[in-house]
């Protein structure tokens, strides 16, 4: 399929707002994650909302858009919330995006009772053909009900390979030919699994079908332990330059070329590190069809893979991973015994609790820091992994918040003035849910409180009194996310 050069662009995120809106226009496309935008409401029949404003406020920007899911990908066995279609039709329709696209991954699968489990991370799916074809049963079952065409980005992969799967390229190629969808090609993720001990570069782009590519994502990562992780964190690695200017002359669909970078490094890498980046896509994007033949150019070196037990199925795999994610005591069979071998698995949920702990702060920044000043970081690090192990993830940070909020509830802490913050968090993220102002309890003054905990002080002996906070919806309800976990 041909699609629109659309040129280079930016994923959105608050913050880049200037650079969007900048009268010379360098970013010339808006790549959007829906999901975060959504509003969630768990016992409403339809619990996923857009902010429609925001969405139409985005649409009067000068670029080109596309859309990117986070939430709910399609490489696994299980079909997502079909709920999620509309909100997901509408952020479409209204930003009037030329495509769409999902990540070739799993986060949810079923516990050893049968019961659905998020696995709070993006787990790489079954890479054998039967894995090929659970994937494009399920990537077919969404691109079939949006009104754009469908690609599927190429993910990370941390874990060792397994006997008889697949190599990395091969089974994106077989996926995107059998279901016909397009390639969301993430160089860094690519260099980051050769990094990691998986397949090369050259060996990945020798594999898979370049007319299929039809964008580009550029991010930086980091050093964690043993492994190079795609952390979004700034500058562009010169290897990722380097293999994108090898490769783009001969990727005759290529629509646009986006760099990624998570909120939290926006601060120290700063308007001019995504200006820099925005440049050198500049520069790479000259590039495009220059070469003078259609043949992919990268060769081929590594050893074929010999078929390996095709009595593996992908909601076996899917189980079994997220249980050594999950619930690292069972170890059933040797693939449960092979996976809780492997390092990368003890590397992902160690990133997993971290993420879950991130997405609690986000909502809960004084309860936590409350509780950091009051416990030692032993105590404090063994409270969050015990919540951990005894609560499965929730794909919204907003869930894991609450189910956070009732763990620390039942512990009964004897912590000053912590279970009045809590409960005045817990209420913030209501009130800013449904637009109900409420009011909360306090046996001390609450602004003196906050602004303590602000400096990151520990409040100690302050005056006793009756007060109430009432908590009202704040003015501009723009982008308020729920911060959806992956």
């Amino acid at each position: 399929m041909k699609t629109e050069p659309l040129g280079v662009g930016l994923v959105y995120i608050p913050g880049l707002e200037p650079l969007f809106e900048s009268p010379d226009v360098a970013v010339q496309v808006l790549e959007l994650e829906p999901q975060v935008l959504w509003r969630y409401f768990p016992n409403r029949d339809q619990p996923y909302e857009n902010q429609l404003e925001f969405l139409k406020r985005l649409q009067a920007l000068p670029q080109a858009k596309t859309v990117h899911g986070v939430g709910f990908p399609v490489g696994g066995s299980r079909i997502p919330d079909p709920r999620h279609i509309p909100p997901l039709r509408e952020a479409i329709q209204t930003l009037n995006a030329a495509w769409a696209s999902e990540h070739l991954v799993f986060n949810e699968s079923v516990d050893a009772q049968g019961n659905p489990v998020q696995t709070g991370f993006f787990l790489p799916p079954l890479a054998m053909p039967s894995g090929v074809d659970a994937a494009c049963r399920t990537i077919q079952a969404v691109s079939a009900k949006i009104p754009v065409p469908f690609a599927v980005e190429t993910p990370t992969n941390y874990l060792k390979p397994i006997p008889g799967e697949m190599s990395d390229g091969a089974f994106t190629a077989a996926v995107v030919e059998t279901a016909d969808c397009g390639i969301l090609l993430d160089l860094h993720n690519i260099w980051s699994n050769e990094r990691n001990g998986r397949q090369s570069v050259e060996a990945f782009l020798s594999e898979i079908p370049l007319d299929r590519v039809w964008e580009i994502h550029l991010a930086g990562g980091l050093k964690y332990g043993d492994y190079w992780l795609d952390a979004h964190s700034g500058d562009i690695p010169r290897p990722v330059i380097e293999w994108a200017q090898r490769l783009i002359p001969y990727l005759p669909n290529l629509g646009a070329v986006i760099y990624e970078i998570l909120p939290a490094y926006l601060p120290r890498f700063g308007l001019d590190g995504v200006r820099r980046a925005v440049d050198e896509m500049h520069d790479l994007w000259s590039c495009r069809c220059s070469a003078q033949e259609s043949d992919n150019p990268f060769k081929n070196t590594e050893p074929k893979t010999v078929s390996g037990d095709n009595r593996l199925t992908p909601e076996v795999w899917e189980r079994k991973l997220s249980a050594q994610i999950l619930f690292p005591s069972d170890y059933e069979d040797e693939l449960s015994r092979q996976l809780a071998n492997d390092p990368a698995v003890a590397l992902i949920r160690e990133l997993n609790r971290k993420f879950r702990l991130s997405a609690i702060i986000s909502n809960l920044r004084m309860s936590i820091r409350l509780l950091m000043l009051s416990l030692d970081e032993a105590s404090f690090d063994r409270l969050v992994a015990d919540y951990c192990v005894s609560q499965t993830p929730d794909r919204f940070a907003v869930n894991e918040s609450h189910r956070f909020a009732e763990y620390i509830r039942k512990l009964d802490l004897e912590i000053p003035y912590l279970y009045e913050v809590l409960n005045y968090e817990i209420t913030a993220m209501d009130v800013i849910a449904d637009g109900q102002a409420r009011t909360v309890p306090f046996t001390t003054d609450p602004q003196t409180l906050l602004e303590i905990l602000g400096r990151g002080e520990l409040p100690i002996e302050l005056p006793t009194a009756d007060y109430e906070a009432e908590i009202t919806p704040p003015e501009e309800r723009a982008f308020e996310t729920q911060s959806l976990i992956h």
